[in-house]
């Protein structure tokens, strides 16, 4: 029965096999025929061409000979061409890192050409490779300016707008919403000239999501409208899926969870009809969080778990990790303690699961590597598919020898492979719990500490500014009181006033203030002095107390100086800061 199963198995493999060698036959003769090598480059990329979208791997094989051949006869053209299909190709197969390097090589090959058209296109596809790559949003934004370059060069004004909203996208993802903002408006702005109204709603809804980061929830939902009638006359059903979505968030945000839900629902409704999975399962999750905050935990139930089942069923790891973590928070609200432990094992097994892939790539490269060869020698065989028609049986067998080797490896592998990562799961999840837990508490401790800290800070120079200021009152009354006295009267007087002025010096209690000010902010001192060698020790200690969140007039009265002397040191320590004037000082020193 095996015998037949293999049987079977390969009449279907030289069935499809002949298939395909039909359709590029008249291109194979061509290649026998020719004589001239760059004719053979350009015949090899036109077999590549027609197989990239049924068989990626034989068009690699293809482009592999027309690379081969390119960088024998030195055409610079053919290598250009070559090399960029094959970063096409990788990036079909989803393998980034060659897909990068094979364009990296064309884009300088253009260069020495002068291309300008293929340069704006290779820069574009590299600044969206290295965004697809772990997020590398600094290379991404860097190619994406190369892009541009060249848009601008070309004066092709469609190609500089998209530029402009890839780049803004990628300062979004970067957290600086003030060079999104900048990027986008640049978009609006040229596809408002050409009256592209797709593009316009793109950046339009962009303008919304900066002005939504800003607070500023009227100017956003006002923008996601006007996206949302742009999106609606062009009929792009997934922008006004995500225009739904993003009102849904401002009511939100606004404490309308009625409204919120309602338009939630809508997008729902549309990323179900357009079949966006990873749209659908995004909101659903997102609508469980929702519900989690008002306490609807029966609803919160109810959207975490269809997450879960269409997670699942497509396989989504990342989306399986993030419902099964809301279905435990869920159950764990509602007192269901042993099933929201058995998704939070999910969960935790899911998340462990997917860096275990990021560390098995190198090893999935290896194997890779292994199918490459094996797949190099069968297409070698498919080129010359007339004469091995003619020897059937011994073809057959050797392609079964090949496709037995394939799957016997394959299967080793996987096996080596499961077991490894299985015995090393089991000894590392117990410690990640562990460490995962005592590293929380440690990180809560450490909080109530510092804010234990800033308080006792705060509290002690709120103490020492009330009595210099209580001190200070006091000589203003004696100096009152001390007009018309006689000689001894006087005297007494001097003597009173003098003992208030000496009060007011609070020496002893200023320096216990500053070390303690210097032992709780010894790290921040650190690493402002990194950051800003250029600072005095009053200038550091200034930094400190407007860290505090004291006023101008409670530092004026710690110091026993005057306002405007605080004001010109806050001043002159804007100025080596290099703050704008909209940044506010004690923000941009709680951020450090």
């Amino acid at each position: 029965m095996k015998k037949l199963a293999f049987f079977a198995l390969s009449i279907l493999i030289t069935a499809t096999s002949m298939g395909q060698t039909n359709a590029i036959t008249p291109i194979l003769q061509q290649l026998d025929q020719s004589e001239d090598s760059l004719q053979k480059v350009y015949l090899y990329n036109q077999l590549a061409n027609r197989l990239k979208t049924t068989d990626v791997d034989r068009a690699i094989y293809y482009t592999k000979n027309a690379l081969t051949l390119a960088n024998q006869i030195n055409s610079p053209e053919a290598c250009g061409i070559t090399n960029e299909l094959m970063g096409e190709l990788f990036e079909k197969k989803n393998n980034l890192q060659p897909s990068i390097n094979y364009y990296l090589i064309s884009a300088k090959i253009y260069e020495g050409l002068d291309n300008k058209q293929k340069l704006a296109t290779i820069y574009g596809r590299l600044g969206f490779l290295y965004y697809r790559d772990n997020y590398n949003l600094e290379r991404s934004i860097e190619y994406y300016q190369k892009s541009l370059a060249y848009a601008i060069l070309l004066n092709d004004k469609n190609a500089i707008a998209e530029a402009y909203n890839r780049i803004g996208r990628a300062f979004f993802n970067q957290d600086n919403p003030e060079e999104a903002e900048h990027y986008f408006m640049k978009a609006h702005e040229i596809w408002s000239v050409l009256n592209n109204k797709s593009g316009l709603a793109i950046a339009t809804n962009n303008l919304g999501e900066i002005a939504r980061l800003k607070g500023d929830l009227s100017q956003a939902l006002s923008l996601y409208y006007q996206s949302l009638e742009l999106n609606i006359e062009e009929n792009q059903t997934r922008q006004i899926a995500i225009n739904y979505e993003n009102i849904g968030l401002i009511h939100s945000l606004r404490n309308k969870a009625d409204d919120a839900f309602a338009f939630y629902q809508k997008s729902l409704e549309l990323y179900t009809q357009n079949n966006d999975t990873d749209d659908k399962l995004a909101l659903l999750i997102l609508v469980g969080k929702e519900y989690l905050k008002i306490e609807n935990n029966n609803k919160a139930l109810e959207a975490f778990t269809i997450a879960y089942a269409t997670a699942t069923s497509y396989d989504h790891w990342e989306h399986i990790k993030e419902s099964a973590l809301g279905l435990s928070q869920a159950n764990e609200k509602q007192g269901n303690n042993k099933v929201a432990l058995n998704y939070y094992k999910i969960y935790t097994q899911f998340k462990d699961s997917i860096n275990e892939k990021r560390n098995a790539d190198q090893l999935s490269d290896l194997q890779s590597r292994f199918r490459d060869n094996i797949r190099d020698k069968e297409f070698q065989l498919k080129d010359h598919n007339i004469e091995l028609l003619e020897q059937g049986q011994k073809i057959d067998e050797l392609r079964l020898k090949i496709l037995l080797l394939f799957i016997f490896a394959l299967i080793t592998t996987a096996v080596i492979i499961l077991f490894r990562f299985r015995q090393r799961a089991r000894k590392e999840r117990l410690i990640r719990q562990k460490d995962a837990q005592l590293h929380q508490t440690q990180k809560e401790m450490m909080e109530i500490e510092l804010k234990s800290k800033d308080n006792d800070l705060m509290n002690f120079a709120l103490h020492l500014v009330q009595k210099n200021e209580l001190l200070q009152q006091l000589k203003d009354d004696l100096k009152a009181l001390g007009q018309g006295l006689d000689l001894q009267g006087n005297k007494k007087f001097k003597e009173l006033s003098l003992h208030v002025h000496k009060g007011m010096q609070l020496q002893k209690e200023i320096e216990e203030f500053q070390q303690k000010v210097d032992q709780t902010y010894a790290g921040f001192f650190a690493k402002l002095k990194r950051k800003y060698p250029s600072l005095t020790k009053n200038e550091e200690r200034l930094c400190a107390l407007l860290r505090l969140n004291l006023s101008t007039k409670e530092i004026a009265a710690l110091n026993n100086i005057s306002v405007k002397a605080v004001e010109m040191s806050r001043y002159r320590l804007r100025k080596k800061c290099g703050l704008d004037n909209n940044e506010m000082l004690p923000s941009f020193l709680s951020d450090i």
